[in-house]
C-alpha cells in the first residue's frame, strides 16, 4: 500500500530535537513519507539559538512548486515561518494548492530564544490564521495572538473563541504552562470544547515538543483520523516520547521519537489512568528483559485492576497478547479496560479473597520453571481442568478460587498441567505489576544461574 506523504514547511533545527527533523520523525513513527520546505536554517543547540539565516522566498516558493510537481501531499504543517515575507509567501501558495494546514505559530524556543521578528504576529493574523484548519499554539504564543492573559481554564477557552474569530476551523491551546496538576490542552471548534488531559511529567523541559504535537497532529489527519481523535492520540504520543525523553547535549531534554507510544481509549477519570499507566510501563519493562522461552504459544497477558474491581471492564490488560519470534518477544497491541477475559478472570477471582492482589501475569509451563518457582520460595497453588464443574461460566475463575481454596491463601504461582487442545500455563500472581514483574526477575536470575 502506498504510503500517505506529509509535508512540514519549518525551520530547520541541525540538533534533531524540533523543526523540520523532529516533523520527519514524527510522520516516520506513524508510517508516513515525510517531505519538507525549509525556511530558515538555524545555529541551535539543546542550550541555545545563536543565529537564524532567512531563505529566500523565491527559493521557499520553489521548494513548494517542485513537490507539489510530483507528490499528492495529503496533510500539510507549518512551522517556525519568521516574518511577514515568509508568513505572506506561504499563505499565497496554501491558497494556490487549495490547503488545509495545521498551523504551529513557533514564536520562541524551549531555550526562550526568539525565532520571529516584529512584523510577524500581525501578518500571521492577517494571511494565515484565515487560512488555517488547526491552530496549536501554547499559552505565551496565544497570549501574543490575543493580547489576553491567560491563568485559567476558562481564560483558555476565550482565547479559544477569540483566535477561532481569525478564521480557523479548530484551535488547539496546550497547557503545559498552566500551573496544575495535570497539563491541560484545549480545543475548539466553535460548537464545543474539548479537554486532554494528562498528568505533568517533572523535570521536564521537552525541546521540540510543540513542533512534533503539531506534526503528529498533522500526520494522524493524513491517515484519515478525525481532528478530537487526532487531538487525543497526538496527546498521548507526546506524553510517551517526553516521559521516555533524554538529554543528549549539555542543554535541554529532547523527545524520545523512537519510543512505541500505547494510546489508550479514553478513561472515566484518573484512577484508570493510574492503573493503565502503572501497567503500560510494566509492560514495557517486561518486553525489555523477557527470554522467548517464558512466552506460552498462545501468547502472554498482563493484567491489573482497579481497587474494588467487580467485572472485566474494571481491568487493564493487552488487548492483543505478547507473543514470541525466533530471538525475542514482540509487543504490538494496545493496552486497554475491558479486553481480557482469562487473565483478568484470574485477577477477579485472587480479588474475591483478597482485594489487594489485583495483577495476574501468565508465562509458559515447565517443569523447568516449575522448579525455578519453588528455588525462588513462591508459594504454588494449583488445579486440574478434568475437575471443573460442569457448570463453571470461566475456567480461569473456577480454576484460581480451586487453587485457593485448597491453599486457604492467595498464592504467587497458580499453574495447570492442560488438557486436550488447552496449553497448561503458569499464573504469577501479584499485589501490582510492578510486584509481579520483580517475581518474574527473580525467575530469571535463578535462570541465569
Amino acid at each position: 500500500m502506498k504510503n500517505k506523504i506529509a509535508l512540514s514547511i519549518a525551520g530547520s533545527d541541525p540538533s534533531s530535537g524540533a523543526g523540520i527533523q523532529a516533523d520527519l520523525k514524527s510522520f516516520s513513527l506513524l508510517g508516513l513519507h515525510g517531505t519538507t520546505v525549509v525556511t530558515c536554517i538555524t545555529s541551535q543547540n539543546t542550550q541555545q539559538v545563536k543565529k537564524i539565516h532567512k531563505l529566500p522566498v523565491e527559493i521557499i516558493e520553489n521548494q513548494i512548486d517542485v513537490l507539489f510537481e510530483d507528490f499528492n501531499i495529503d496533510a500539510v504543517k507549518t512551522g517556525m515561518l519568521f516574518d511577514e515575507e515568509i508568513v505572506k509567501c506561504v499563505a499565497k501558495k496554501i491558497s494556490e494548492y487549495k490547503l488545509s494546514p495545521v498551523v504551529d505559530p513557533v514564536m520562541v524556543a524551549t531555550s526562550v530564544d526568539t525565532l520571529s521578528q516584529n512584523d510577524f504576529i500581525n501578518s500571521f493574523k492577517k494571511y494565515l490564521l484565515p487560512k488555517t484548519y488547526m491552530l496549536t499554539a501554547n499559552l505565551p504564543e496565544s497570549c501574543e495572538l490575543t493580547g489576553l492573559s491567560i491563568n485559567s481554564i476558562e481564560d483558555i477557552k476565550k482565547s479559544c473563541q477569540k483566535l477561532l474569530y481569525f478564521g480557523p476551523k479548530y484551535v488547539l491551546i496546550k497547557g503545559g504552562h498552566l500551573d496544575n496538576k495535570n497539563a491541560i490542552d484545549i480545543l475548539y471548534n466553535s460548537k464545543k470544547f474539548y479537554e486532554f488531559s494528562l498528568p505533568r511529567i517533572p523535570n521536564k523541559k521537552a525541546h521540540g515538543s510543540g513542533c512534533t504535537l503539531s506534526a503528529i497532529i498533522t500526520g494522524l489527519l493524513a491517515l484519515g483520523v478525525t481532528p478530537v481523535e487526532a487531538v487525543r492520540k497526538a496527546k498521548y504520543i507526546i506524553w510517551d516520547m517526553i516521559n521516555q525523553g533524554y538529554i543528549p547535549g549539555k542543554g535541554s531534554d529532547v523527545l524520545n521519537h523512537s519510543c512505541e507510544p500505547i494510546i489508550p481509549a479514553t478513561f472515566p477519570h484518573n484512577t484508570y489512568f493510574d492503573v493503565w499507566f502503572e501497567l503500560k510501563n510494566a509492560i514495557q519493562k517486561l518486553v525489555s528483559i523477557l527470554p522467548p522461552t517464558f512466552v506460552p504459544e498462545v501468547g502472554m497477558n498482563f493484567a491489573y485492576a482497579i481497587k474494588n474491581a467487580q467485572k472485566l471492564q474494571d481491568i487493564c490488560a493487552i488487548n492483543g497478547r505478547i507473543l514470541k519470534t525466533k530471538d525475542k518477544t514482540r509487543f504490538c497491541e494496545d493496552i486497554n479496560f475491558g479486553t481480557s477475559k482469562h487473565v483478568a478472570s484470574i485477577v477477579l477471582a485472587a480479588m474475591s479473597v483478597d482485594k489487594n492482589v489485583r495483577s495476574a501475569l501468565n508465562i509458559c509451563y515447565s517443569k523447568n520453571i516449575m522448579e525455578m518457582c519453588k528455588k525462588a520460595g513462591f508459594s504454588i497453588g494449583s488445579f486440574n481442568r478434568k475437575n471443573e464443574l460442569a457448570n463453571a461460566t470461566s475456567t480461569m475463575e473456577w480454576g484460581t478460587k480451586h487453587a485457593i481454596s485448597k491453599l486457604g491463601f492467595v498464592p504467587d504461582i497458580i499453574y495447570d498441567t492442560g488438557s486436550i487442545g488447552k496449553e497448561p500455563m503458569i499464573r504469577v500472581l501479584g499485589n501490582n505489576p510492578e510486584n509481579v514483574l520483580n517475581k518474574l526477575k527473580k525467575l530469571l536470575k535463578i535462570n541465569e544461574k
